[in-house]
């Protein structure tokens, strides 16, 4: 999820832990422990697709922050002696914002190494999208009153409301998740591919739903409870292109993207894109990584930018509401 709604999430988590026992000064704690694990962002991992495919491993590990959710309260118990007084709850301050931070991530479509250092796929559940306004504001809205209001019992209540809220929303989405894959149920199209289904950008009424087969794959857009056949757009993978190109970077891209790639070759380069966020036109992790030589020849990867049409973004939805 996006910065912003990690600190709300900590912020909120900590003071429903431990604003009563430490006052509003855990908000501030709260939402830097739940920024901590995207700090790997500053981390140069050898490359723009180590970057890519290593971003969410070892700082989003349960393993690893659940480790320094100990180290963390041993110093604070070293330092402030007097907060031994509430054990329980200064663990709680700490390691929730930690925890929830991957967890949270867990629900996006772009893959979060929870176990890491085991070497398992990383987990994408894919059914919220990476900002969505209708988690992030309750929360937000309930740590500024925390904050600001003198009334902080009331303040309490909502916090801990808004987080049963933002529970809530998450489940909805897994459920809403779950309408779409019952709607498309029996169409052909999705039945023959391998079905990837993702929430479009900032809601989770609207859903994208891909069917990745041997030759091509297909796209639709599926209204959450609107029962009507899908409007398919199919599209070139072009895996053909990588017949016999083994590197290290397509196999990351492979593992990390599950096997949704399309392939393009422009200007004499080969062109990676993950299809699992994004739509046609509009994906926003493209990699060049080999080069035309009579034969292609690996390079060190280059991230291709996306220039984005509003006009483009329009035309994308008339098949829904058509």
């Amino acid at each position: 999820m996006d910065s912003l709604t990690q600190l709300a999430l900590g912020a909120s988590i900590a003071g429903a832990a431990g604003s009563k026992v430490f006052g509003r000064k855990v908000l501030i704690a709260g939402a830097v422990l739940g920024t901590v694990p995207d700090l790997d962002v500053f981390v140069d991992y050898g490359g723009v697709v180590e970057n890519y495919v290593f971003h969410r491993s070892f700082s989003h590990s349960l393993f690893v922050l659940t480790a320094l959710s100990i180290i963390i309260y041993l110093l604070t118990i070293k330092l402030k002696p007097h907060y031994a007084d509430h054990k329980g709850t200064l663990f709680a301050v700490i390691f929730l914002p930690l925890i929830t931070h991957p967890l949270l991530d867990a629900f996006t479509s772009y893959g979060t190494q929870l176990f890491w250092p085991l070497s398992t796929l990383p987990i994408a559940w894919n059914s919220i999208f990476i900002i969505d306004p209708l988690y992030t504001l309750p929360l937000l809205i309930a740590i500024l009153g925390l904050w600001f209001s003198r009334n902080t019992l009331k303040w309490q209540r909502i916090n801990s409301a808004a987080l049963f809220l933002s529970c809530l929303y998450l489940g909805f989405g897994q459920y809403a998740q779950w309408s779409v894959s019952r709607q498309i149920k029996n169409d052909e199209t999705a039945e023959n591919g391998q079905v990837l289904i993702v929430p479009t950008p900032f809601n989770t009424l609207l859903w994208r739903v891909v069917s990745y087969h041997d030759d091509k794959y297909y796209e639709a857009l599926s209204l959450l409870g609107r029962d009507q056949p899908l409007q398919w757009h199919a599209y070139k993978h072009n895996r053909e292109l990588i017949k016999g190109l083994q590197t290290t970077h397509l196999k990351q891209l492979e593992w990390i993207s599950r096997g949704y790639l399309r392939f393009d070759s422009r200007d004499n380069k080969l062109i990676v894109t993950d299809i699992r966020m994004g739509t046609e036109e509009l994906y926003p992790f493209s990699f060049v990584i080999a080069e035309n030589a009579g034969s292609w020849q690996a390079v060190a990867p280059t991230q291709e930018e996306v220039a984005v049409e509003p006009e483009l973004l329009l035309s994308l939805f008339k098949d829904v509401f058509n």
